[in-house]
């Protein structure tokens, strides 16, 4: 008898007992739907952080200080820009402008002031846009002769976009900041929808105004924003900035750290690979209880077909023959379940992930909105579902399916 042949009889075999064929299944069902459920929602989690660190900036590299003199910030510069460049796509100062006397941003006699909400002014350079994954959606950004002619202009957010100007083009127009009178020569996308007291509310000036803006002294903070090359420069840049900074402001009574949010994406990463191994080890045990069923129904089938067997051997059916004939029907069975539990759970990541993903979305109000997807199970989680479904088949198919190859010839015969 060829394999087509067996597997033909096999699933004859389980269309003449849908029900019980169904109820068999039932165990195998239940155990891959709820694998991929569970599986496929953490690991929608996992994406979903991914992609909002990626929002902030990819390769990322926050870089904060005090005590150095205003020298030594200098000669960092000049070291990002030579010995780093290789492993550096751009970097950006990131310093405050800190409205110590409320004056907060206007535009004719609307104002935004800081008692009221929260807006971020930063100081950046011509490629502040890059190392923030910041796109301008009108006008244009910041440039290098901007920062050498300190010229007054600034980016704004989508925040302020929408408070001051509503639907006119804000390109050109003039805003005060710090009672000082800036040109908007662009505007950033919005990250948090443009909501108030989000990273939305903020602009950026070129860094070359800090001085003439606000009193700055030798030891003043320092904050610039490095974009690594790739993943793996990472460490290396940090590595190299705290051994060249850190004991010179330290020096100076001051501190330093260059850190990144990669470290904290992978700890968040790993705790997901962590959850899903340990829920879908816990979904597995209804699958062993699914793959149970299916040798208990197995042996209630030798002993139904005791008179089969016995035909079959007496015409000369081998024992290989019956062995492969109800281990490819114990096969059958659970592929059959377990095709029926990945559509199953395939609608349960759906429902679930998404559930998961907005209660996530509405814990995390500091992280930026990213682009919206339905979950769904990777393709080898299917796959590695399909597998171990099939392979429990087997497994628990091989005792009912030895005991039938056993059978005497003349004995079963004699079964009525």
């Amino acid at each position: 008898m060829n394999w087509l042949q067996t597997v033909r009889m096999a699933l004859k075999s389980i269309a003449s007992n849908k029900v019980r064929s169904l109820l068999t299944m039932l165990g195998i069902i239940i155990g891959v739907a709820a694998v991929i459920t569970l599986v496929a929602s953490i690991q929608s989690k996992a994406t979903l952080t991914r992609m909002q660190y990626e929002a902030m900036g990819l390769n990322r590299i926050q870089v904060y200080g005090s005590g150095a003199k205003r020298q030594d910030w200098i000669n960092l510069e000049d070291y990002m820009n030579g010995e780093l460049a290789p492993y550096i796509n751009g970097w950006s100062p990131q310093s405050q402008y800190h409205d110590w006397e409320n004056k907060g941003v206007q535009y004719r006699t609307m104002k935004l002031k800081s008692d009221k909400s929260t807006t971020y002014m930063y100081y950046g350079n011509e490629d502040y846009s890059k190392v923030t994954n910041s796109v301008i959606t009108a006008g244009r950004d910041i440039t290098k002769a901007d920062c050498d002619a300190q010229a007054r202009v600034c980016v704004i957010g989508e925040t302020i976009r929408k408070y001051f100007f509503g639907a006119m083009s804000p390109i050109g127009q003039k805003i005060r900041i710090g009672g000082k009178s800036f040109e908007v020569i662009g505007v950033y996308k919005g990250k948090f929808k443009g909501k108030l007291n989000t990273e939305d509310q903020m602009l950026v000036m070129p860094y070359t105004l800090q001085s003439s803006m606000m009193s700055v002294n030798f030891n003043a903070d320092k904050q610039y924003i490095i974009q690594a090359a790739s993943k793996e420069d990472i460490q290396k840049v940090v590595d190299a900035l705290n051994a060249r900074m850190k004991p010179i402001c330290e020096a100076g009574n001051g501190w330093f750290d260059a850190s990144s949010a990669s470290q904290f994406q992978e700890q968040e990463e790993a705790a997901a690979q962590q959850d899903a191994l340990l829920m879908g080890g816990v979904a597995m045990i209804s699958l062993l209880v699914g793959g149970i069923g299916i040798m208990n129904i197995m042996l209630v089938s030798v002993t139904e077909r005791t008179r089969e067997i016995g035909i079959r051997m007496a015409i000369g059916a081998r024992r290989r023959d019956i062995i492969s004939q109800f281990l490819i029907e114990a096969a059958s069975v659970s592929c059959c379940g377990g095709l029926i539990g990945i559509v199953v759970g395939c609608f349960g990541s759906a429902i679930m992930g998404n559930f998961m993903l907005a209660k996530q979305l509405s814990e995390q109000m500091w992280m930026p909105d990213v682009e919206t997807f339905t979950v769904l199970p990777s393709p080898p989680l299917i796959l590695g579902a399909f597998l171990f479904s099939a392979l429990l088949g087997i497994i628990f198919g091989i005792y009912p399916a030895n005991k039938a190859s056993k059978l005497q010839p003349v004995d079963a015969l004699r079964t009525q």
